[in-house]
């Protein structure tokens, strides 16, 4: 059985824990779990779930009894997409392990590769050498105009609808440069087995010192594990961590499936909200018509 959560994995264990299944029991998270049974007699299952609060629906767990027919497999993962469009999700994610032999499945189900990330042990007893350390609080409301700048900077555009700014599950912490710009955001998510930090960084900021301080600057750590997240588009961070000489814990491809088409808007829709004035900075040019695509 193959974890396709990877915060999951790493702040509450692997899929069939119990603390993992009781998290699942709560009213506002939808969940479907499959089994197919293939005709030789073994089988293949999966589950998938969506909280409210999400647009995309969330890949748990893909697996079967010894080696089956990848076909079967991607059954499995049909059925569950098909059970997310009806939660009228957006699309589907899931996180698979890097060279994983579930990845052709995947592949036969219509998902495509939106980034990849490498996951990092973070030890509090490493100390960087060069510059001051940068101090980490929590961040409140008035960091978040600073915030999203940085995040509309170094997330790229067609990412941001998969990659939220937070994930609102915790409070997460900021650290400012020297002439009062924002260095870095940390988002949190806690678990009884380790604690996921996803940091958004200004590429020009002092990060050895930022990321040597981070273990300790964690709230309520415990003496859990602090696991890192480095994503693909900030490849300054993933080269720092490496040469810090933190423990790689995972290495994994994002994959996304999604079930809404992205129409242009008519010209007239254009100019009349052009002429009311009600116009936001962020208003794409496109916006997302529900559109299912299921077989």
């Amino acid at each position: 059985m193959q974890s396709l959560d990877a915060v999951r994995l790493h702040t509450r264990g692997k899929p069939f824990n119990l603390r993992n299944v009781m998290q699942r029991i709560a009213p506002l998270v939808e969940q479907e779990a499959l089994i197919f049974q293939e005709p030789s007699g073994q089988s293949c299952y999966g589950q998938i779930e969506k909280r409210q609060s999400k647009t995309y629906a969330q890949m748990c767990y893909l697996g079967c009894q010894d080696e089956v027919d990848p076909i079967y497999l991607t059954k499995v993962l049909e059925a569950l997409v098909k059970k997310a469009g009806g939660w009228k999700s957006y699309g589907v994610l899931a996180d698979l392990p890097e060279k994983s032999p579930l990845f052709d499945s995947f592949r036969k189900a219509g998902f495509c590769i939106w980034a990849r990330q490498k996951v990092y042990l973070l030890d509090s007893g490493k100390e960087g050498k060069k510059g001051a350390a940068q101090g980490w609080r929590v961040w409140n409301s008035q960091d978040i105009n600073e915030m999203t700048d940085i995040y509309k900077a170094v997330v790229p555009a067609a990412t941001q609808m998969l990659e939220p700014l937070t994930r609102k599950s915790a409070l997460g912490l900021v650290a400012y440069r020297g002439d009062g710009q924002l260095a870095a955001f940390t988002d949190l998510e806690y678990g009884p087995k380790g604690v996921w930090a996803q940091l958004v960084t200004d590429p020009q900021a002092e990060l050895e010192s930022l990321i040597s301080t981070l273990p300790r600057s964690i709230p309520d750590l415990l003496g859990r594990p602090l696991y890192l997240c480095v994503r693909s588009y900030q490849p300054w961070l993933e080269d720092l961590v490496e040469r810090l000489g933190f423990q790689e814990k995972g290495s994994y491809i994002l994959l996304v499936k999604h079930l809404v088409l992205r129409t242009k808007l008519e010209q007239s829709a254009l100019q009349k909200i052009f002429e009311t004035g009600n116009v936001e900075g962020s208003l794409p040019i496109t916006q997302i018509k529900h559109t299912f695509k299921l077989k």
